[in-house]
C-alpha cells in the first residue's frame, strides 16, 4: 500500500527589535516547500510578516505534489 502523498513545507521566523527600539522590527523569514531550495525574505512590519506567511500558505496550497 502506497503512503498518501503529502505536500509539506517549513517556515522559520527570526524577529528582533533593532537597538531595542519597539518601532524597529526586523524579521527574517526562511521557508521551503517540498524539496525546493530554501528562500529567505526580510521584512520590517507586522503587516509584511502577515503577507509573507499568507503568500507561503497560498503557495503551499497550490501547485503539484513535490514528493510522497
Amino acid at each position: 500500500m502506497e503512503p498518501p502523498e503529502v505536500r509539506a513545507g517549513s517556515m522559520v521566523l527570526r524577529a528582533w527589535l533593532e537597538g531595542g527600539d519597539p518601532d524597529a522590527l526586523r524579521v527574517r523569514i526562511f521557508c521551503t516547500i517540498g524539496t525546493g531550495d530554501a528562500r529567505t525574505v526580510a521584512v520590517t512590519s507586522p503587516e509584511a510578516v502577515h503577507e509573507a506567511v499568507q503568500s507561503w500558505l497560498d503557495e503551499l496550497g497550490s501547485g503539484p505534489m513535490t514528493f510522497s
